[in-house]
């Protein structure tokens, strides 16, 4: 006799996540892929104001645009912004523009950028996904992290998603969410057609080194960003 009390809770979230979860195909944007310095974007330390910068990326026709921040209660505000095909992060520092770090691809051109400022304990810790923008498969998506210190930006690691994209189908728009690396930063993305993986991914930081927990993706729609995200809005 099959207990339907513990099952349709199960099959109802299943149903739920079917019908947020809509099939979304990212298009390939190539509008602009010339990688602009600071210089040619017209930054100026202490001045130009992520606002002023993110309308400049517009106007310069830059695609992918992507930008996070996070304030600790003392401290201050740190925030961080990217664009397609652009090998540097730009980085602002309670509201203004403060300098630019280079991205390790290795020559390859980011593309879809995901950024995330999470804290770690005391410190904090800004995690960049970067892609392929022709989904090679001997170029996987690769997680880059970075220690957050007063004057720079220390790297912490490298770490290629491969298997989490040969176990998926593919990666395609992903998201970063949450803020707090004890209770873990979530990925969340859809595989190469556009179909949402089954399974989220709890980022940490153990012993050093990054590690994924894999959660039901039925556990990470509790969460009002990742319903947003499946639903496609």
């Amino acid at each position: 006799m099959i207990d339907w009390r513990g099952v349709l809770p199960y099959l109802c979230a299943l149903a739920t996540a079917g019908c947020l979860a809509p099939t979304i195909r990212e298009p390939l944007r190539a509008e602009t892929v010339a990688d602009l310095a600071p210089d040619m974007l017209g930054f100026r330390r202490g001045a130009t104001t992520l606002d002023e910068a993110r309308s400049t990326l517009r106007l310069r026709h830059l695609t992918g645009i992507v930008d996070d921040g996070y304030a600790r209660e003392q401290g201050g505000r740190f925030e961080v912004l990217a664009a397609d095909y652009q090998s540097r992060v730009h980085l602002f520092r309670d509201g203004t523009y403060e300098q630019s770090l280079t991205l390790a691809t290795h020559g390859l051109p980011p593309y879809g950028i995901a950024l995330r400022i999470a804290k770690d304990g005391p410190s904090d810790v800004l995690l960049v996904l970067y892609r392929d923008p022709l989904a090679r498969v001997e170029e996987p998506p690769t997680l880059l992290s970075f220690r957050v210190e007063t004057t720079a930006l220390q790297p912490l690691g490298r770490a290629s998603l491969e298997g989490l994209v040969a176990r998926h189908g593919g990666m395609s728009a992903p998201i970063l969410v949450g803020n707090d690396l004890a209770d873990g930063v979530m990925l969340v993305a859809r595989d190469r057609e556009g179909e949402l993986w089954d399974t989220s991914y709890l980022l940490r930081f153990e012993s050093g080194k990054l590690a994924l927990e894999p959660k039901p993706m039925t556990e990470a729609l509790r969460c009002s960003c990742v319903r947003a995200y499946a639903s496609g809005t």
